[in-house]
């Protein structure tokens, strides 16, 4: 077996062991083959075919041409895949040959940009949450979870695991129970708490702990939440909208309304602060959009 084919033997080895041992998808296992082989052809055309030859150098210079397809700079998650590629390929090669140095072992990953989060605005907001013209007992549980997603800025899985016993709607506080297991008290506005008390007052009598019911008096699934988010959304605004993006607005409102970050925080439960100034730049973009639209100097 020449140099080239060895190279090429090892990625058909490493594809086997994705699909087999690891039960990677066929998606993911392609583009990990797609970018070793284009790996290994640049390598060979620089005299080094063999994976042992392959230098951190050797990969940099590689990563540094990459492309998004157009002739521009390929993506940071794009690049990030590339490495992972490399990375899983010689751990891979290493299991066989542990004294193989890997030179994926000095790359440093680039950093991802975090998507910032859609918010509604306010108007759309609230013809969501706009109480429902039937006293079913199914829509009053729907609405009452739409509220406690916007109104309380609670997470879907919070929303699903709320306790009825957690709930005082005569003190305006809800015991909520978040990531980590970790415990917050949340106020409930005065807006809020008509809706969470008409479900209440239908809610069946022998059901379980949890404040909203599903099937057989159980928990309310997160998947049927996010449902009923998405169908009331197609409803009232015509498009899809997500429970999360309903998070998103609860704090994106309150500090467009002038409330600190650190209020917002411990209404959101985030461990770290930097997660809530996030919708600090969300809050920049809306009022630039806005001074692009509204102001003369155009």
């Amino acid at each position: 077996m020449n140099e080239c084919a060895s190279a090429a033997a090892a990625i058909e080895g490493f594809a086997s062991y994705l699909r087999n041992e690891r039960r990677y998808s066929p998606n993911t296992t392609r583009a990990y083959v797609t970018d070793l082989h284009a790996m290994a052809a640049f390598a060979s055309e620089r005299g080094r075919p063999k994976p042992e030859a392959w230098s951190s150098d050797l990969l940099r210079a590689h990563l540094a041409r990459c492309t998004d397809g157009e002739g521009g700079r390929a993506r940071a998650s794009t690049l990030a895949r590339k490495q992972s590629s490399l990375r899983a390929f010689f751990a891979w090669l290493r299991r066989a040959t542990p004294e193989l140095i890997d030179p994926t072992a000095i790359l440093v990953t680039p950093k991802l940009p975090k998507p910032l989060p859609r918010a509604l605005d306010a108007d759309a907001a609230l013809a969501l949450v706009a109480p429902p013209a039937s006293r079913d007992p199914r829509a009053l549980r729907d609405h009452a979870a739409l509220m406690l997603l916007y109104g309380l800025g609670l997470r879907l899985a919070e929303v699903a695991s709320l306790l009825t016993d957690n709930l005082d709607l005569e003190g305006h506080t809800a015991r909520v129970v978040g990531k980590g297991n970790k415990e917050r008290v949340v106020p409930i506005p005065e807006g809020c708490v008509a809706a969470l008390a008409a479900y209440s007052a239908t809610r069946p009598s022998d059901a379980g702990p949890f404040f909203l019911v599903g099937r057989e008096h159980g928990a309310l699934s997160t998947r049927t939440l996010a449902r009923l988010v998405d169908a009331a959304a197609l409803r009232a605004l015509g498009r899809h909208v997500t429970p999360h993006q309903l998070r998103h607005s609860f704090a994106t409102h309150l500090l467009a309304g002038g409330a600190g970050l650190r209020e917002i925080q411990t209404l959101l439960g985030h461990s770290n602060l930097s997660t809530t100034q996030r919708y600090t730049k969300v809050t920049a973009e809306r009022l630039f959009a806005v001074y692009d639209a509204a102001h003369p100097r155009k």
